[in-house]
């Protein structure tokens, strides 16, 4: 796979990226940090919720990007490869957002009384 592209897209903007990194950071912390419940218990919650989120649309994104490159690739073997990898990335993103769905309730349901 080449990475070389990649790599020069990832120089050309890393202002941008870091900006953005920077801006969800400062606009996502206060939100974070407004919980109806007790402290660290709303937090954690916040949290779960966001990794969730993350996971599922991120995950089905992946899937559909994926499958949309790879099967438009046609005798372009870079971009088939690429489509593949970024396929199982997602379908592996949505079936670890059910496993830790499973888990956590597992959790849940083993620490009530």
């Amino acid at each position: 796979m080449n990475t070389l592209p990649v790599t020069k897209l990832l120089k050309k903007h890393r202002m941008t990226v870091l900006m953005a990194l920077i801006a969800l950071t400062l606009f996502v912390q206060p939100v974070a940090a407004q919980t109806g419940t007790s402290g660290l218990e709303g937090i954690m919650t916040n949290l779960y919720d966001t990794v969730l989120l993350v996971l599922k649309y991120a995950g089905l994104v992946g899937l559909a990007l994926g499958a949309i490159v790879w099967f438009t690739a046609r005798k372009n073997s870079d971009r088939a490869e690429n489509g593949m990898w970024l396929m199982i990335g997602g379908a592996s993103m949505t079936i670890f957002y059910f496993g830790v769905t499973v888990f956590v309730t597992l959790l849940e349901w083993i620490a009530t009384p």
